[in-house]
This record gives C-alpha cells, structure tokens and sequence, in this order.
C-alpha cells in the first residue's frame, strides 16, 4: 500500500477530508492531521515551518494531497525535500507570491475586520461565503463554519506571538523544479484569483494535469466528494 499525506486547507482542519479517509484507505495508508492552530493542535508562540512540521510526518514517497493553504505547504515540500513526495495533488492551491485581486483583498478584508473585532461568526459566515459553491449542502456550510470558528480561537491569542517561515525564493519562482507527477484539482465555482493559479500552475509544472469538478467552489473534496474521490484515485493508479 502507498502512502497518502492530506493537508488541509487555511479554513478548516482534518475533518475536512472526512470523505477521503473512507474512500482511500480500501487501497492507500492515508496520513490526516491538523496543522498548528487548527482543530485539536494549539498553536505554540516561537518560529514556526508548516513545511518542515509536516515533512517531519511525511514518509518517503508520499503521495501529498494539498488543499488551498496545504497546497501551499506541499507544493513547497515536493520543491525543499522531494524525496518525500512521490506525487502531488493541489487542489485549490494558494501560492507563495501570487498577488490578489481587488476582489479577493475586499473578501479578505471583510473576514479579517470581523475576526479582529471577535465577531467569529461573522468571520466564518463571510469565509463560506466568499469560498463555498452557491449549492453546497447545509451541512458542509455548518461543518466549515465550525472548523473556522475553531481557528480563530486557537490562532487569534498567540498570533502575535508566531513567526510563520517559508522558503525562499517563492515557489511562483521554481514552478519549473517539480520534478514529480503532478494533478491540479479546482472547483469551477472557486474564485477567479484560485482558477487562475490553477492556469499558471498547470502551465508551468512540468507534465502536470489539472482536473475540474463541476459544482464544487473552494473545498471539492467536502462539496463534490464523489466526483473529486474520482480524479485523484485515477491519479493515484496512474
């Protein structure tokens, strides 16, 4: 059985992939954890490396499944320690120097001035707004709203106390150095700025591959399981 890594993205936590530890682990050793400052995992005040936090959980070879933040984290693990990742699924993926849209910062910008008034759920509810597919079900809409809730009260005490590193340079500078089997997963309701990284990274990755799944926003894997549990199985029998 081969190794499967899920990282999640920057507005939930592990349960996010709730759906994939069922359907991947008939044929893979599937690894789910929460990052720092997500779910059950405090966050510690000091310098903090996503990258290095989760490659020290990675075996050798790992397929890495990345969501929008996780993304992140594993397109720059399969640049800084490739021998561990045998392939790499982005999904969603944010990237170390994109510059944003007017339209995203206003998003950002809304969540951001609720959060910091401590108005949570205004926070989350601006979160699923701006990422989530107009007909994503009720109970996705509620289960995002609760792991973003659950981020801020981890993150927002000891925030000034972090440091968050990340190599340099930027992965936007080295897209050509992914040396591995590579999939690009995204929802057609994300939001442009994610739909246009996804052009960019299928572009400029090497043999890479990008899949999208039609009624799906920010978080296929939770709003179109079945048909996101589709592609990247395929990828991974590839």
């Amino acid at each position: 059985m081969t190794d499967v890594v899920l990282v999640h993205t920057g507005i939930a936590d592990a349960r996010m992939w709730a759906p994939q530890l069922k359907s991947f682990a008939a044929r893979h050793r599937v690894h789910a954890f929460d990052l720092p400052g997500f779910g059950s995992e405090p966050l510690e005040p000091g310098r903090l490396s996503y990258v290095d936090w989760v490659a020290e959980r990675t075996p050798p070879g790992a397929t890495v499944v990345g969501g929008s933040f996780g993304g992140r984290i594993a397109l720059d693990l399969a640049l800084e320690q490739p021998e561990l990742v045998g392939r790499l699924v982005l999904v969603a993926p944010g990237l170390d120097g994109w510059k944003w849209s007017k339209e995203a910062r206003a998003g950002f910008a809304e969540e951001e001035a609720a959060r910091v008034r401590g108005d949570f759920g205004a926070a989350a509810e601006a979160q699923t707004r701006m990422w989530l597919a107009d007909e994503a079900d009720a109970a996705v809409r509620e289960l995002v709203r609760e792991m973003t809730v659950r981020t801020y009260e981890l993150q927002l005490p000891v925030e000034d106390q972090v440091e968050v590193v990340w190599p340099k340079p930027p992965a936007r500078e080295r897209l050509g150095d992914v040396d591995v089997p590579t999939l690009i997963v995204v929802g057609d309701q994300d939001v442009p700025d994610m739909l246009e990284i996804a052009v960019l990274l299928e572009r400029s990755i090497p043999g890479a591959r990008k899949v999208v799944i039609e009624g799906a926003g920010h978080l296929p894997s939770l709003e179109q399981p079945d048909a996101f549990d589709r592609a990247v199985l395929l990828f991974l029998r590839g």
